[in-house]
């Protein structure tokens, strides 16, 4: 250990005794009250804080504040700031010192400001306003408060309100997207209606007469007409079938209005019975085995269910692969607040990227001349589980069958 010198030893003492004589200073005038402070213990050895030390904490803390804060005179004259206020500003703080605090305020804001701060003189008061700076708009948030009867200045703490309205803006446009698209939906609906008036009225009427007109034609001139003529007559009739069967289905597409089904306990093992009935009265020459688990009873609309399944067992048997027995699986497992069933089969599937868009209108994955149908079937058993409160997903690979999973609420009134 280093040995002081007699001269350090007695400049330490020196200091010593000043800091004590300075020390007994503030204790006497404590004592008299000249200086406001509380003593506390910190491992067992007291402290004395003072409000001389209270009022640098105070200030150091306004300095480094992370929002703006301003003492103003009662004629809004700016007589104290922080350098969060003047970097606001982008100005250097003797620029900013000594203006009146409406210099820095959009003219379109003072008014507003102006009540605000004549509010603030007797009390205290709160709002938005824009801050001018350049040519720039700053909207900001603004706190007053009066200092009265201790000080005639009020003071205002300043918040940056640019990142929120940003966030207000950006909200803003997508419910503006959202209520653009609600309103073109509600054209949609509008126009399909229209179609549905159309197509039951218009379109129906001439297809069912050129298909009995035909018929008559083949029936009364039996033996007339050549093999080709026959041919061709026969073409137009199942033509014009294929034709009323896509507007059927659009009909029954338009008619999903989950504003107007009304559920009710609905055992869906009893709605698969009758659906493979009529389906399998449909195709008996066709090799097909079932294989179905207990399903749930849950509020449905029996008819919609019924068509849901009836939809999903004809894509299976017409998507089935030849010469092979088709199976159909069909299971049920509790999940959460949710029934899953699992419709699946052994068919020729379809690519992975086409389990979304297989859902939409008219979209068909396998050539139209090999396989009929309308592209709509899906679309309604998307439509139908929507109008339940679930959702219908599908996942497939090509020549390993099609797996459609079924999401409806256990309760849904």
């Amino acid at each position: 250990m280093k040995q002081e010198s007699r001269e350090e030893l007695l400049l330490r003492i020196d200091q010593l005794e000043n800091r004590l004589a300075e020390s007994e200073q503030l204790i006497e005038a404590i004592k008299a009250g000249e200086v406001d402070a509380f003593a506390f213990n910190t491992n067992a050895v007291p402290e004395i804080y003072t409000l001389q030390t209270g009022d640098y904490a105070y200030r150091l803390l306004i300095e480094e504040f992370g929002e703006g804060a301003v003492n103003l005179s009662e004629d809004g004259l700016i007589v104290y700031t922080n350098s969060y206020f003047s970097e606001l500003l982008e100005l250097n703080y003797e620029h900013v010192i000594g203006r009146f605090i409406v210099d820095f305020i959009e003219p379109l804001s003072v008014p507003h400001f102006k009540s605000l701060f004549e509010k603030a003189l007797t009390g205290k008061s709160k709002g938005e306003i824009n801050l001018q700076v350049g040519g720039k708009l700053i909207p900001v948030y603004i706190s007053l408060t009066s200092l009265q009867p201790k000080l005639a200045t009020v003071g205002m703490i300043i918040t940056d309100q640019t990142a929120v309205k940003e966030h207000e803006a950006i909200v803003n446009r997508y419910q503006k997207d959202l209520e653009d698209k609600n309103t073109e939906l509600a054209q949609s609906n509008l126009e399909l209606d229209s179609f549905s008036y159309v197509a039951s009225h218009d379109l129906q009427e001439p297809l069912r007469k050129i298909q009995t007109f035909c018929q008559r034609i083949l029936e009364t001139s039996s033996g007339e007409f050549s093999a080709t003529t026959k041919d061709y007559f026969d073409r137009i009739i199942n033509a014009s079938r294929r034709m009323q069967h896509m507007i059927n289905s659009l009909l029954d597409y338009s008619r999903m209005n989950s504003a107007d089904i009304k559920k009710v306990p609905t055992n869906l093992n009893e709605v698969l019975k009758e659906v493979f009935s009529n389906q399998l009265d449909e195709d008996r020459n066709w090799d097909i085995e079932i294989q179905m688990e207990q399903l749930p009873t849950l509020p449905a609309v029996a008819d919609q269910m019924k068509q849901l399944f009836s939809n999903l067992i004809s894509n299976a048997i017409k998507y089935r692969k030849s010469a092979t027995t088709l199976t159909i699986r069909i299971a049920a497992k509790k999940e959460g607040d949710f029934w899953k069933i699992t419709v699946a089969d052994n068919g020729i599937g379809f690519e992975p990227q086409y389990a979304d868009k297989i859902f939409e209108l008219f979209q068909r994955l396998h050539s139209r001349f090999e396989y009929e149908g309308t592209g709509i079937g899906l679309a309604i058993c998307k439509k139908i589980v929507q109008n339940h409160g679930g959702c219908i997903k599908g996942q497939s690979d090509p020549e390993q069958g099609a797996t459609f999973e079924i999401y409806l609420p256990v309760n849904n009134s």
